[in-house]
């Protein structure tokens, strides 16, 4: 007989504990601005309701803009550190190492918060809320945001968000270093619908599935903020789902912070989900659903709704107090001098400790997933030259959500002539295919150390006036879905005209082809001269240039301009896309006659932040035809090819993986990726980065993109085909055996133990996964999800004992009918694996059995 064990939901204290007692911050800040608030005015309160927070001069208070993005290093404010993208640092599953990273990023924002002056620190991008981390979880490789998150498996997700938000927030009890904000409650899962979606999702796919990292940011990091979603789920937008928002968050999740929506939601509310009619009646149903900050819309909406009955001020009370509450908990109400985090110093901001994070991160969470006949690693014994192909050879991509980094990016080609050059002839075959022109090769005018070119944004079609905004942009390579307000709101909308100034330094001597692509109108200039014009009343979409003798390492001018305008006056439509693009072509080097056995082929290619990212879906999952085609005709010549994936979710990799002997997936690695990888293709550091996807045969055989149910075969949950590469699969260049696995437990815990040797003469890093699969359960569970995972470091010849711990509490499944999380009285198979697909060692307990229970 089957029995279940009622569970109550976690309690605050004992969730609590991991993280330092706010109780008492929380209550005074609470106090202090309830005090506030109650004696302000009904216009004071609105000038606390919407995103751009004004100054209430009467109180003190500054103002503030809710908005800054550090999803893997600031962005979009001056220079920072810049760390490799999300997925990425999940791959490392190393908990202690982003807990590293988002301190350091704390630091860095806090210190460039307190060098701007009063103006600029009430400025977008320079606050101290930070919009980060997204902890949505990844359901499909086809969302064009997969890049963002930390991968598909529940415990992987929630631990990375955990460490993220207990970083970034920092551990003094009495002050908030910065307010991390979770993002975006919840399923927000599409780009191409997101706006309007407004899927049904049975609750137990919700509380089992997309909840659970949202919930251990409260109870185990205590986050400060939360950011409702554009989408809608179960019938109501999720900025006015009170359900969501009061019920779950407030009432059974005991949160005490503040709630932010997504940039525009109070007009999609009307224009998109045509759940209300106006602002008016969108500022009230956010407001009274839960939120306490609306982001873009007017203050006056929430005026006019007061007015009109629809919102009472009491709610609107309720919001502004919050949102103030979380202001003062920063120490923003209070002198500078009371406040820890205002010493920080300028000096943090990528500083050499931060840049060797980022280099860490890049290193472990780079992955090996295919390694024939020892290709890697690149020994002197076996290889004579390093030979560079493909179209990040000399680029570094930093993904989307990125800044302007402190130090150069380092290239796959600067990587290696910094780390191997003293051992292997470097070599390179660029030339004779197109690309877009890498951020290497370009520089900021008067700042030959940053790359990229500077961009003047100007709120017009004619390029007149002062820029409305100025940034760096690493490379031309722009497809924006309009509106653009929702997708990079940086870009001045209706009217919107652009120049991109800079130099161009070439790698080589000879014919330089370029090619621009462009919607609406845009024209290029080398060295002083026009070379290709796609500019007023051109309707083609296309231009290539004639030949351009360039001199290998002579910098020349370059400069780039674009427009768009209105529809009504000829411009693009909602909903279409208006790109602008420029590539290249080198001109090909004639290599000298060796002997390519002794060649090591790296081949750096894979996916582009333009073919998925925020506002775009990737439908289609194929690795890039270009490249499969000229790595199938190099494999003819070359005998070992590394095949390096860059990506900001996972290619289909069966055919390319039919011409390389090794293949290492290395997302987009942050400012110092290229070293990371020529310390990686030479041994110098041992590959220790495991899938946190998995890797689909054929991304067309999924479920239906639209379907938010998990259990149709999404993730490796309930996936049983189709794969490639499994969640959780990494190689190394050692070998660990897994023996002697002890399973006990109690009432509270099951308690597993193990030992792992490294049966090779390399140390190295593996991740112990602990999986579990319920077997005797009547509903359906999981065909195994992974409940414990602990990386360890372990000496060649040597072994450790791994000792992990289950609570009993993470086996339970959401009960509908009694509304609430029960636990199976039932057989339990507990697995140790180096992977989702590779079981070592298993035994089977019977919490049934338990006199305890």
């Amino acid at each position: 007989m089957k029995l279940k064990i009622l569970l109550t939901l976690l309690t605050m204290a004992s969730a609590a504990a991991a993280v330092p007692d706010r109780t008492a911050l929380n209550d005074r800040s609470d106090k202090m601005a309830a005090e506030i608030v109650a004696q302000m005015t009904l216009d004071e309160k609105l000038k606390l309701i919407e995103m751009q927070n004004k100054a209430v001069e009467r109180f003190s208070i500054p103002a503030h803009h809710w908005w800054n993005e550090a999803l893997h290093g600031v962005a979009r404010r001056g220079k920072a550190t810049q760390f490799p993208i999300t997925l990425s640092m999940a791959s490392t599953w190393s908990t202690d190492l982003i807990h590293s990273m988002a301190t350091a990023i704390g630091d860095e924002a806090r210190a460039l918060h307190h060098a701007d002056t009063p103006g600029d620190a009430a400025g977008i991008y320079h606050g101290l809320t930070i919009w980060s981390p997204v902890v949505n979880i990844a359901r499909d490789p086809r969302w064009g945001r997969t890049e963002e998150t930390y991968g598909e498996d529940v415990l992987l997700n929630k631990s990375m968000g955990v460490a993220f938000v207990s970083g970034i927030q920092g551990d003094h009890p009495d002050f908030l270093k910065t307010v991390g904000t979770v993002k975006h409650f919840v399923c927000n899962n599409t780009e191409y619908n997101r706006l309007e979606t407004n899927p049904g999702v049975t609750e137990r796919a919700l509380r089992e599935f997309y909840f659970p990292a949202y919930k251990a940011a409260i109870h185990e990091a205590g986050v400060e903020s939360f950011m409702s979603a554009y989408n809608g789920v179960n019938g109501a937008p999720c900025s006015a789902n009170s359900w969501l928002l009061k019920d779950v968050l407030r009432d059974e999740w005991g949160f005490r912070g503040t709630v932010v929506t997504d940039v525009l939601v109070p007009r999609w509310m009307f224009k998109e989900h045509h759940f209300t009619k106006d602002g008016p009646t969108s500022a009230a149903a956010m407001i009274n659903a839960g939120c306490d900050v609306y982001c873009d819309g007017e203050p006056a909406w929430a005026k006019q709704a007061i007015e009109s009955g629809l919102l009472r001020e009491s709610e609107l009370d309720r919001a502004v107090t919050q949102s103030l509450s979380t202001r003062i908990k920063l120490g923003l109400l209070r002198p500078d001098e009371d406040n820890p985090f205002t010493k920080i110093s300028t000096d943090v901001v990528g500083c050499d400790e931060h840049v060797a994070i980022a280099r860490q991160i890049a290193r472990e969470g780079a992955v090996l997933l295919k390694n024939e006949n020892k290709t890697l690693p690149a020994v002197k014994s076996k290889y004579d030259r390093i030979v560079l192909a493909g179209p990040y050879v000399t680029a570094t991509p930093l993904g989307g959500y990125s800044g302007t980094p402190t130090k150069p990016t380092v290239s796959p080609l600067d990587g290696f002539a910094n780390i191997a050059a003293g051992d292997f002839e470097i070599s390179t075959l660029m030339g004779g295919t197109w690309g877009v022109v890498p951020e290497a090769n370009l520089h900021v005018p008067g700042d030959p150390a940053t790359r990229g070119l500077r961009g003047e944004y100007f709120s017009n079609i004619k390029l007149e006036g002062s820029p409305a905004g100025t940034r760096v942009d690493p490379v031309i390579d722009f497809e924006w879905l309009k509106p653009l307000t929702h997708v990079d709101p940086f870009v001045p909308q209706p009217n919107v005209s652009i120049r991109w100034t800079g130099s161009l330094v070439p790698n080589r001597t000879g014919e330089h082809i370029f090619s621009l692509e462009a919607k609406l109108g845009a024209r290029v200039w080398i060295d002083g001269k026009q070379i290709l014009d796609l500019w007023w009343g051109r309707s083609a979409e296309h231009q290539v240039s004639e030949p351009i003798r360039l001199e290998a390492g002579k910098s020349v001018d370059v400069r780039i301009e674009y427009y768009d305008k209105p529809p009504r006056y000829g411009g693009i439509q909602p909903g279409e896309k208006i790109f602008v693009k420029l590539s290249w072509m080198e001109p090909v080097l004639t290599q000298k006659k060796v002997d390519k056995a002794k060649d090591l082929l790296v081949y750096c290619g894979g996916l582009t932040h333009s073919m998925a990212r925020e506002g775009l879906d990737i439908m289609d999952l194929s690795f890039p035809a270009e490249q499969l085609e000229e790595i199938a005709e190099l494999s003819k010549t070359y005998p070992n090819i590394l095949l390096v994936v860059n990506g900001g979710t996972t290619a289909q990799l069966d055919k390319v993986g039919e011409h390389v002997s090794a293949i290492l997936y290395q997302w987009f690695p942050g400012q110092e990726g290229g070293n990371a990888l020529a310390e990686l293709v030479t041994g110098r550091v041992n590959p220790s980065g495991h899938l946190p996807l998995t890797v689909y045969k054929d991304a067309s055989k999924l479920p239906d993109f639209d379907d938010y149910e998990p259990r149709k075969g999404r993730t490796y949950m309930y996936a049983r085909d189709n794969i490639t590469y499994g969640f959780g699969e990494g190689l190394s260049y050692s070998a660990f055996e897994y023996s002697n696995m002890k399973v006990e437990h109690d009432v509270d815990d099951i308690r597993i133990s193990l030992d792992v040797t490294n049966q090779s003469n390399i140390d190295g890093q593996d991740v112990v996964q602990i999986y579990v699969k319920n077997l005797d359960s009547l509903q359906y569970q999981p065909d195994l999800q992974l409940k414990a995972f602990e990386k360890v470091a372990i000496q060649a010849g040597q072994s450790v004992s791994v000792e992990l711990e289950i609570p009993i509490e993470s086996l339970a499944w959401w009960d509908v009918e009694k509304q609430a999380f029960v636990v199976d009285e039932s057989r339990y198979r507990i697995m140790a694996g180096h992977s989702s697909r590779e079981i070592a060692l298993d035994h089977v307990v019977n919490l049934g059995a338990s006199p305890s229970l």
